[in-house]
């Protein structure tokens, strides 16, 4: 499979060779209208507010994060039919995610939420060729998709067919995806604390729970 730096879909999917990435992928759901309307008015407000930035880049990565989590929280909102946090789903998509750690990706960390998931991956490269993001994509959302389908004898899509990707461009704000990773159930109110949440993985190679 040919790597491409660039590629867009309804989302421009930006992803260097070696790079990591902050990956969303939802479920297929439709978001409420009332939902939508609510997250144009923010984006809007925050272009606002933003409208004479000394730093364009700046300004829209800024717009581009803060979307993002408001998007997050509505997400917490919607969704019907499949529970990704049951069993099976949330043991087929850890086991996947763990197959290909070492293989496709390094992971650092991952966490499976009712109708997403969010994970943080570096693609590797393979007899000397980059693992391209579409391959990882690919191959997770289709063994997924597949076998959550026949353990709940369901047909049809299951995943969303676009995803969020953020190419993570420091060391402070990779240890900043992984707090945001490990607190997305207590910020959805799914737990107290982190540590209560059991479809959370920290590579222990880097983390260590106190």
């Amino acid at each position: 499979m040919q790597y491409t730096l660039l590629y867009k879909r309804k989302l421009p999917h930006f992803q260097p060779r070696g790079g990591t990435f902050f990956i969303t992928l939802r479920l297929a759901f439709d978001i409420p209208e009332k939902y939508l309307q609510a997250l144009n008015r923010y984006r809007e407000s925050l272009r606002k507010n933003h409208a004479k930035p000394e730093d364009v880049a700046l300004s829209k990565e800024i717009i581009k994060k803060k979307v993002f989590a408001f998007e997050d929280d509505l997400f917490d909102k919607c969704g019907d039919g499949v529970t990704l946090t049951n069993d099976p789903a949330a043991g087929i998509i850890q086991n996947k995610l763990l197959e290909m750690n070492g293989d496709l990706l390094y992971l650092y960390a991952f966490t499976i939420m009712p109708n997403h998931v969010h994970m943080l991956i570096r693609p590797l490269l393979r007899e000397g060729v980059q693992v391209s993001m579409s391959q990882v994509i690919k191959q997770f959302k289709g063994s997924t998709a597949r076998l959550i389908n026949l353990s709940l004898h369901r047909e049809g899509q299951l995943w969303f067919r676009e995803y969020h990707d953020h190419w993570v461009r420091s060391q402070q704000e990779l240890v900043n995806v992984i707090e945001y990773i490990r607190n997305n159930p207590v910020r959805a109110g799914l737990v107290k604390e982190a540590r209560q949440w059991h479809w959370t993985w920290l590579n222990p190679e880097l983390w260590q729970e106190e």
